[in-house]
């Protein structure tokens, strides 16, 4: 009798297909383990990743913060001729040296790579600014005969032309030195080199995350098949043996149900399965939190909404704070004149000035349709000129069409923070600052000042 005619008579032994589902559990648990561990190992590459990427991004952006703190102090110091302005632009320059750490850092991270020789251009365009500043520095010491002053400053030799300049035309050639178009371009090709290095270093850390994703993906899909394998072969057991996997099995289904992780109970396999899936859960929460940018951020210009400014403003200090209230000058007529589309990019151009104009520790939101909010941290009253210098820059730039967009004029109100002041009061002032400009014709500035 053949061996075909006795199982068809006689059946399977239990012993034997109990046997074989035990092996056959017990092999699906050690792949099972295997493909955890290689999924844990998939899942730290995308996290090296992910944090190498924000350290280098750290880095990048530290060098044009210090290079921003140094135009801030220079031009502070060209407006006001306090001394004060002058030693923190060479505390920085000389002693802190922010952006030799932030190169050296990111050389020592990323070696010799294309984003490491954009961000020496970078460096090696604000050295060379430095030169210009060092000599506005000089016009102002002259103007204002200010006594003991750093050796690179004493060292500079001022053209006979500007040494036989008054007091007051010094001052005035200094700010203009630190405040004209040749400045500022210089200062664009610096937050451009810094751009692309970012944009570089973005490159980068995506392909690595997506190669990184990729065997994720792959260790997911075995997982899953694991997993199946596994809970068929459990199935067979439960029902020729014991129900010591059903009620956690059962547990666990009803907590998946309700959302949460589930308990690591019941058998070897299954807790192991626990412990991975309630990882996989913490990682799924962790990237719905991530979310929350795009509730916090205005999608047309990308700068912080109204929930967004809603939350800056329970953590800005306000004794050191300026509210700047910027509406976008007969914006109605440009959407109804050349269409909304034209009216967005216009949108777009003021947001893109606004980030130019304004230092990175600045927070800018738009609020509404056409009215932004600028965060000014760390100035007083003593710098209204510096905001009017500003806001000047502001209107020549939206006036200039040569990027075929039509030209618009800004009209800004500003309140300065007081200890007895809240947001909303500040906001209140600079609108009422605001109306004033816009009573007297627009395209300007005017200060809130009423009393507290």
């Amino acid at each position: 009798m053949s061996i075909f005619r006795k199982v068809k008579e006689k059946g399977i032994p239990l012993r034997t297909t109990h046997i074989i589902m035990i092996v056959l559990t017990a092999i699906a648990a050690f792949i099972l383990l295997f493909e955890t561990f290689r999924f844990s190992n998939a899942f730290d590459d995308v996290s090296t990743a992910t944090d190498k990427y924000i350290e280098l991004q750290k880095d990048a952006n530290e060098l044009m913060n210090a290079s921003d703190y140094l135009t801030q102090e220079v031009q502070c110091f060209t407006v006001t001729g306090e001394k004060i302005y002058m030693n923190l632009y060479f505390e920085e320059a000389d002693e802190n040296k922010h952006r030799e750490k932030a190169l050296e850092k990111l050389k020592k991270i990323s070696g010799e790579s294309k984003a490491y020789t954009l961000l020496s251009k970078s460096m090696s365009n604000s050295l060379e600014l430095m030169q210009t500043e060092y000599y506005a520095m000089k016009l102002v010491v002259i103007a204002r005969e200010i006594d003991y002053v750093p050796k690179k400053v004493e060292n500079v030799q001022l053209t006979d032309e500007d040494s036989a300049l008054s007091s007051e035309l010094k001052m005035k050639k200094a700010q203009d030195l630190v405040h004209n178009t040749a400045y500022h371009r210089k200062k664009d090709l610096i937050r451009n080199n810094m751009e692309q290095c970012l944009a570089e270093l973005e490159k980068q850390t995506h392909g690595a995350q997506d190669e990184a994703y990729d065997k994720l993906d792959r260790q997911v899909n075995a997982i899953r098949v694991l997993i199946f394998v596994q809970l068929g072969a459990i199935i067979l057991i439960l029902v020729m043996t014991s129900v010591l996997i059903i009620s956690p099995i059962l547990r666990g289904v009803h907590m998946i149900s309700k959302d949460e992780q589930l308990p690591v109970k019941g058998s070897y396999e299954f807790r192991y399965l626990a412990m991975t899936y309630n990882k996989m859960y913490d990682a799924f929460k962790k990237s719905i939190a991530s979310l929350n940018y795009d509730a916090s951020h205005d999608k047309l210009t990308g700068l912080y909404n109204r929930a967004g400014c809603d939350i800056l403003s329970k953590s800005i200090d306000l004794k050191t704070t300026a509210v700047l209230l910027v509406d976008a000058d007969k914006f109605k007529e440009i959407n109804d004149t050349h269409g909304h589309a034209v009216g967005d990019k216009v949108l777009q151009k003021l947001a893109r000035v606004l980030k130019k104009t304004f230092r990175s520790e600045d927070y800018i939101c738009r609020i509404g349709g056409d009215e932004f909010v600028v965060f000014m941290m760390h100035v007083s009253e003593e710098l209204k000129d510096l905001i009017r210098l500003k806001t000047k820059q502001i209107n020549d730039a939206l006036a200039d069409t040569s990027d075929d967009i039509p030209p618009i004029s800004t009209s800004i109100g500003v309140a300065f923070g007081h200890k007895e002041h809240s947001v909303s009061t500040m906001l209140k002032h600079a609108d009422t600052a605001l109306y004033t400009v816009k009573a007297g014709g627009r395209s300007g500035c005017c200060f809130y000042e009423g009393h507290v």
